[in-house]
C-alpha cells in the first residue's frame, strides 16, 4: 500500500503537465494564461491528504501467526482535519469490528476525476475499492464500468431500498440498477440581506426582477459595495452550477431523452442574458469564487450570493477562520445570521418558467476493483454504524440520503438540524429555526439537475471532467463572446463530447 501511495504525487504532476499541454488555442489559452498570472485563490484545498503515519488502520492486537487481514482502499471526497479525524476513527473502529484494513486517501474534489481517470488508464496506480464522489460522476463511471452496479444495487435491497431517498436512487439509475449509494446533500442556496431587502421596500429575490432590484439598490450602498457575487471561476464546478440553477428556472434544458442537445433553445438564451446582466453589471470585477463570494457578504459589501449551505455557521459568528466583518458584526457577531434569508428555489421568465433548485449530491460508489465481500461490509458499516458520525461533520451541508433504518424510518432525517454546528455550540435548528431546517431537508435531493433525468449521465460526467460550461461561461465574462455567440460556443463544446452525434446543424450566431 505505501508503494501505492508514493506513486500518487507524480500522477499529479503528470496529470497538471498533460493538462497543460493539452490547453486549447485561444481564447481558452488567453483565459488559462490570464489565470495563471493571478493571485493565487485564498483559502484553497489541498490536493491529497494522505492518512497520517501508516496508511492502514489495522485490527487491535492482531494475532502473530494470524493470515494478514483483507484489505480496502477508499477514497473520500473531503479534506477538512475535521473529516480527517472522524474518517480516521471510523476506518479504526470498522477495521475493530470486521478485521479489515482500511487505507484512507482523502482526495480534494477538484482533483478526483483526473485521479480516478489516472487510474483506470495507469497499470501502477490502481482504482480505489470505495469512492465518496459527487452526483456528476456517478451515472458516467458506471456507463464505463469503473462502478459495479450490481454490488451497489444488492447494497442498497440489504441495507433497505425504502430507507433511502427515492429521488436520489432514481437519479442515479444506470440499465435498471443503482449506480451507487446515496449519501447526503447540500443544497445550493440564494443568501440574501433581509434588513436590506426590508429598508429598501424590495420584494423577496426569488426571481429575475426581484434579483436585479436587490443587486441594482444594494450596488448604490456605497462605492465598495456589489450587488451580487457568484463563482465564475473557470475551474470551478460551483460555477457550472449558478448557471445551471439560472438556467433550469427559465426552463432550459441540456438534452432530451433523444439524445439531442436543447442548448440554443429561447429559453436557455433568456437564462444566459440574465446571468450576463446581472453578473456584468453587478458582480465585482475579476473573476469571483466561492470563497470571495462568501468572504463579500461577511464583509457587509454584498446584498446577494449564491453559496452552499456551509456559509450557515459563518453568519452566526461560529467559523473562526471566515468571521463575520460587517458594520454591524463588531456589536453583534450573530448579526447576519439574524438578517440574512435563504432561498432554495427560484423562478424564471417566460413560458417556460419554473421553481429550480439545485443540489449537490454525494455518493458511496464501489469500484469494480473491488473486492464484494470487503466492499459490502464496509458500505453496510457506513450505512449503519458510522453513518451518523459521518453526518455529525460540517452537519450543516450534508442532509441525509438515508433517511432511516427499517425499523425507525426516520431516524437520520429528522435528527438532521440538531447537531451541533460546532463543539458545544448551537444547533442549525436553534440558530434558523424549523422553518429552514425543513427547507433545506427537503431541497435536498428534490433537484431533477441537468441531464441525469434523461439519462445523459457520461455526458453529465464529461462536461465536469471537461468543466465545459465553467469554462464557456467565464470567456464570455472576460468579453471573448457576446451572449449570443456564448450558447453557440457552448452547443459546439457538448456536441463534441457525444460520439456520433447526429443532430447537428447548422447555427448563426448573434452578434
Amino acid at each position: 500500500m505505501k508503494q501505492k501511495q508514493g506513486l500518487i504525487l507524480p500522477f499529479i504532476g503528470a496529470i497538471l503537465l498533460a493538462l497543460a499541454a493539452c490547453q486549447p488555442t485561444t481564447p481558452r489559452l488567453a483565459t488559462a494564461t490570464a489565470q495563471a498570472q493571478m493571485a493565487p485563490t485564498p483559502t484553497q484545498e489541498p490536493l491529497i491528504l494522505p492518512a497520517p503515519a501508516s496508511t492502514a488502520v489495522t485490527a487491535a492486537h492482531p494475532q502473530a501467526d494470524a493470515s494478514p487481514n483483507p484489505s480496502l482502499t477508499v477514497w473520500i471526497d473531503e479534506t477538512s482535519p475535521e473529516h480527517r479525524q472522524a474518517l480516521n476513527q471510523m476506518a479504526a473502529d470498522f477495521s475493530q469490528t470486521y478485521q479489515i484494513d482500511v487505507e484512507l486517501m482523502l482526495v480534494a474534489p477538484a482533483l478526483l476525476p483526473k485521479l480516478m481517470e489516472t487510474a483506470v488508464i495507469s497499470d501502477a496506480f490502481s482504482l480505489p475499492d470505495i469512492v465518496l464522489h459527487p452526483i456528476e460522476y456517478t451515472v458516467g463511471w458506471a456507463e464505463r464500468g469503473i462502478l459495479d452496479t450490481a454490488v451497489a444495487n444488492e447494497v442498497v435491497d440489504a441495507i433497505g431500498r425504502d430507507t433511502f431517498n427515492p429521488a436520489a436512487l432514481a437519479l442515479v439509475e444506470s440499465n435498471g440498477l443503482t449506480a451507487a449509494i446515496p449519501s447526503d446533500a447540500s443544497p445550493q442556496i440564494v443568501v440574501y440581506r433581509t434588513d436590506w431587502v426590508e429598508e429598501l421596500g424590495l420584494a423577496l429575490p426569488d426571481n429575475p426582477a426581484a434579483m436585479l432590484a436587490l443587486a441594482e439598490a444594494s450596488a448604490a450602498i456605497g462605492p465598495l459595495v456589489s450587488g451580487f457575487v457568484i463563482p465564475t471561476e473557470s475551474n470551478l464546478t460551483t460555477t457550472h452550477q449558478a448557471f445551471e440553477q439560472i438556467a433550469q428556472a427559465y426552463g432550459c434544458q441540456l438534452i432530451d431523452e433523444k439524445g439531442e442537445v436543447l442548448i440554443l433553445e429561447p429559453a436557455c438564451q433568456a437564462a444566459l442574458d440574465f446571468y450576463f446582466e446581472i453578473v456584468h453589471n453587478y458582480s465585482p470585477t475579476g473573476v469571483q469564487t466561492d470563497t470571495s463570494a462568501r468572504n463579500a457578504y461577511l464583509a457587509g459589501r454584498t446584498g446577494l450570493i449564491i453559496s452552499s449551505p456551509g456559509i450557515l455557521p459563518a453568519l452566526a459568528g461560529l467559523n473562526d477562520a471566515a468571521p463575520p466583518r460587517c458594520a454591524e458584526c463588531g456589536v453583534d457577531s450573530s448579526y447576519l445570521a439574524k438578517n440574512s434569508g435563504v432561498i432554495t428555489h427560484i423562478t424564471g421568465d417566460g413560458p417556460l418558467a419554473q421553481g429550480s433548485n439545485l443540489s449537490e449530491m454525494t455518493y458511496l460508489g464501489i469500484t469494480s476493483a473491488a473486492d464484494r465481500e470487503t466492499a459490502v461490509a464496509f458500505a453496510a458499516y457506513w450505512f449503519n454504524e458510522g453513518y451518523a458520525d459521518w453526518l455529525a461533520v460540517e452537519s450543516e451541508r450534508k442532509t441525509p440520503l438515508r433517511w432511516g433504518t427499517v425499523e425507525q424510518p426516520r431516524l437520520f432525517i429528522d435528527a438532521w438540524g440538531e447537531q451541533p454546528l460546532v463543539p458545544d455550540g448551537p444547533s442549525l435548528r436553534e440558530l434558523y429555526g424549523d422553518a429552514m431546517v425543513v427547507q433545506l431537508r427537503e431541497a435536498a435531493a428534490a433537484s431533477p439537475r441537468w441531464g441525469l433525468a434523461q439519462g445523459q449521465g457520461s455526458l453529465v460526467a464529461a462536461l465536469y471532467e471537461e468543466l465545459t460550461f465553467s469554462v464557456t461561461l467565464q470567456e464570455m465574462l472576460s468579453g471573448y463572446f457576446s451572449p449570443g455567440q456564448t450558447l453557440t460556443e457552448a452547443y459546439a463544446r457538448i456536441v463534441d463530447l457525444i460520439p456520433n452525434y447526429s443532430y447537428d446543424i447548422d447555427v448563426n450566431p448573434d452578434g
